[in-house]
């Protein structure tokens, strides 16, 4: 589909591949490419959902807000992902805010393109479960994370998540360089930033990643693999 080069990895997801090839087309084409700086949030908790949006480059963070301590990283998505699909379902608020961590480029889906689509192509309703069931995977996958009783393993699982290779045939793309900082890593693992940053170390003398301030970059996702 050399029409839609534009669009980078989207239009050869998983989930589109449900669809018929005029479906497919329809969606890719109704899309409306955007641009956001960094910083800029996509949609926030609460809002009421507009449409699906596809990741052409850059990197969006997801962030919960139900826990009383405040916004909560959930995770980082890259070139590839699409996102928003669960909201679609049943138009309640936005569950997780979206926010660009570098400039972004990304593709637009409204609700009244999805639902004149879905009018006549009912198998889009079919096709949005399936992102769903994946994202429902990576959830699934982050609280398996948790329950690993090693840090140093948990915090490699948490590094393959971030970076798009904690589940197989997943929709996004792999990105080696992440635009996450200590604080926000220990967060998710729930360590502190000392024993966290002992455990960095290790990786980092080892040749599994490289810090800069706010960065990290996994320079070995198959020996990370290896070791869950």
């Amino acid at each position: 589909m050399s029409e839609f080069r534009n669009l980078g990895q989207l239009p050869n997801v998983a989930w589109l591949s449900i669809v018929s090839e005029a479906v497919r087309i329809r969606i890719l084409q109704s899309c409306v490419l955007r641009e956001a700086e960094r910083g800029k949030v996509l949609y926030r908790f609460g809002d009421a959902p507009d449409g699906l949006y596809g990741l052409i480059s850059g990197c969006i963070r997801m962030d919960t807000v139900q826990s009383s301590h405040g916004p909560t990283m959930l995770s980082l998505f890259h070139s590839g992902s699409w996102l928003g699909e669960v909201e679609l379902f049943s138009r309640m608020g936005r569950l997780t805010t979206l926010t660009a961590l570098r400039p972004t480029r990304y593709a637009f889906l409204s609700n009244a393109a999805i639902d004149a689509i879905a009018r006549e192509a009912p198998e889009l309703w079919k096709a949005l479960g399936n992102l769903a069931a994946e994202h429902v995977s990576l959830a699934v996958a982050a609280m398996d994370d948790l329950a690993i009783r090693s840090s140093r393993i948990r915090v490699m699982a948490i590094l393959l998540r971030l970076c798009g290779a904690r589940i197989e045939n997943g929709s996004g793309g792999i990105a080696r360089e992440l635009d996450v900082t200590q604080s926000e890593l220990a967060q998710l693992a729930n360590l502190s930033r000392s024993v966290l940053s002992d455990l960095l170390n290790e990786m980092e003398i080892e040749g599994l990643l490289s810090r800069e301030y706010g960065k990290l970059t996994i320079l070995d996702i198959k020996r990370l693999k290896l070791e869950l």
